[in-house]
């Protein structure tokens, strides 16, 4: 949760309406507060007072989604975690299906939408295209379309997800890597029921980005490919415009021009395209070598039982 006042009696509402008629469970509740600015923590706490289920884990400052998720999987004991989001955009009616997926033998039941027809156009578009380009980069890594953090994972996945030591975490990338017998249920993602959403562009574009770089060092091959093919079209270049010189046809002043022309080109792809992927994954190499833990836990308050 974060600054989410006006979700949390809303969502303890929710959830006890499913938890409490699955029978033969005992259900632990989670809570991670990430640095929330408003009354979400007091109202925690208070929540606290009457249940004896209850973990609040309170996080330092704001470190966003992905450390949250990692705070909260680290901090359950559960024999299987459903990570979710608090503005019951993942129905805690589903719960049912994920644990009778989990019933029938499968460590990973993904939680996957029908349909993104809630989102804007620009939202859909780029999920759409997002998915495709990491479908193609991912090799082996087959990554679930259209699936967030919300799913059922064992026991087992929820260790080797926590024993995976990269810095740059991205939860729905980390659960297909290691793999174990996966299945999905679908489901009609609702709107939010109460607040503003705080995953706005900018978070969309570092998880794309995050997603990618933690998923696969393709890219740093592809100046590889970019060199081989201007290579050829500057040589070629080259060759033609000796030729046409040679044989007295043209402006020799044209032929030059058009030569600094392709060269500049070259020059171009090799300091925009070229460094900038190279960037990307030397900033990356830069935070794990800095080793910071991904999260700082202020608190973590159980309840008496």
């Amino acid at each position: 949760m974060y600054n989410e006042e006006k979700v949390v009696k809303l969502f303890f509402a929710a959830i006890d309406d499913v938890l409490n008629n699955i029978k033969g469970y005992a259900f632990e509740l989670v809570v991670v507060n990430d640095g929330s600015k408003d009354q979400t923590y007091s109202l925690l706490l208070e929540e606290q007072q009457h249940r004896k289920n209850l973990v609040l884990v309170n996080l330092s400052r704001n470190f966003g989604h992905e450390p949250a998720v990692a705070a909260g999987i680290a901090s359950a004991s559960g024999d299987a975690l459903i990570p979710m989001d608090a503005d019951l955009q993942d129905p805690p009616s589903l719960i049912v299906q994920l644990i009778e997926k989990f019933e029938e033998g499968y460590e990973v039941v993904n939680a996957k939408r029908k349909t993104r027809h809630e989102d804007t156009f620009l939202k859909r578009f780029t999920a759409i295209q997002f998915y495709k380009f990491i479908a193609r980069l991912s090799g082996k890594v087959k990554i679930p379309q259209n699936v967030g953090h919300f799913r059922l994972i064992s026991r087992r996945v929820a260790d080797e997800v926590i024993r995976l030591t990269e810095r740059n975490r991205v939860f729905r990338i980390e659960v297909p890597f290691v793999g174990f017998k996966t299945t999905e249920v679908l489901f009609n993602r609702p709107k939010r029921i109460a607040g503003e959403t705080h995953y706005n562009l900018k978070s969309m574009v570092k998880l794309a980005i995050d997603s990618i770089a933690s998923t696969t060092s393709v890219p740093l091959i592809w100046p590889t490919y970019v060199a081989i093919f201007w290579e050829f079209i500057v040589g070629g270049s080259m060759i033609t415009q000796l030729v046409l010189f040679l044989l007295g046809m043209g402006d020799a002043t044209l032929h030059i021009m058009w030569l600094i022309g392709n060269v500049l080109g070259l020059g171009f792809v090799l300091l925009f395209y070229v460094l900038a992927i190279v960037s990307l994954y030397i900033s990356r190499v830069f935070i794990e070598t800095q080793n910071r833990p991904f999260y700082v836990i202020d608190t973590v308050v159980k309840s008496d039982e």
